[in-house]
C-alpha cells in the first residue's frame, strides 16, 4: 500500500510539473527532461508513469478538465437561481484560470494539441456543457431572457470567461487611448466589468 501511495504521488507530482512547463513554454519547446527536473524525479521514473510526451500532456488535460468539472458541479448544485449558477461558473473558472497552472495548461493544449471533443479531456467542451445545461435551466425558472438560443448564450459567455482572462495579461493602454498606464486589472474584476455589458442581454433587470 505504501508503495502505491508513493507512485500516486509521484504520477501528481509529475502531472503537476508537466502543467508548470506545458504552461510556460507550451507543448512544442517543452521536453521530458526539463519537466523531470520541475518534479525532482529521474527521466526513468517519469517514463515509467508516462512513456511519452504526449500521455503526459493527455494526463494534464484530464486533470484540468476533472479539476474544473468539479467546481462547476458544485456551483449547478447549489439552491437558488439557475441565472446566478451561470454567473458563478464564470468567477470559478476565472479564479481557476488565475490560480491553478494545471487548468491554464489544460486549456493551453487544448489549443495547441488536436484534442478530441470529449468533456474529459478538453476543457473548452467541458464548459460550454456546463454553461448550456445552466442556461437552459435559466430559462426554465424565468431568471434568464425567454427565447434565447443557449447554444449562443454559452458561446457568449465562454467568450466572457476567455476575454476577461486575456485582458488580465495584456496591457491595453495604448488601444483605450490613456496617456499612462493604468493599474493592471485582475482577471476577475474585468469579468465584473463585462457581466456589467452582457447580463442585460441574457437576464430580466433583477
Amino acid at each position: 500500500m505504501a508503495k502505491q501511495e508513493r507512485a500516486e504521488r509521484t504520477r501528481a507530482n509529475l502531472i503537476r510539473a508537466a502543467a508548470a512547463v506545458f504552461d510556460e513554454v507550451g507543448y512544442e519547446r517543452a521536453t521530458l527532461a526539463v519537466i523531470s527536473d520541475h518534479a525532482q524525479v529521474t527521466k526513468g521514473a517519469l517514463s515509467f508513469h508516462f512513456a511519452a510526451k504526449s500521455d503526459l500532456a493527455r494526463a494534464v488535460q484530464a486533470e484540468a478538465c476533472a479539476t474544473s468539472g468539479a467546481a462547476l458541479k458544485v456551483c449547478a448544485e447549489r439552491s437558488g437561481p439557475a441565472f446566478q449558477a451561470v454567473v458563478d461558473m464564470t468567477y470559478t473558472l476565472v479564479g481557476l484560470l488565475e490560480s491553478d497552472v494545471v487548468t491554464r495548461a489544460g486549456v493551453r493544449l487544448a489549443r495547441e494539441l488536436e484534442t478530441p471533443e470529449d468533456p474529459a479531456l478538453h476543457c473548452h467542451v467541458n464548459w460550454l456543457g456546463s454553461l448550456f445545461q445552466a442556461l437552459r435551466r435559466a430559462e426554465a425558472d424565468g431568471t434568464a431572457l425567454p427565447g434565447a438560443d443557449a447554444r449562443s448564450a454559452a458561446a457568449l459567455v465562454m467568450s466572457v470567461i476567455v476575454g476577461a482572462e486575456t485582458m488580465a495579461r495584456t496591457r491595453a493602454d495604448r488601444a483605450f487611448g490613456e496617456a499612462r498606464p493604468a493599474p493592471r486589472e485582475t482577471a476577475q474584476e474585468w469579468l465584473g466589468r463585462m457581466w456589467h455589458v452582457v447580463r442585460p442581454v441574457l437576464a430580466p433587470a433583477a
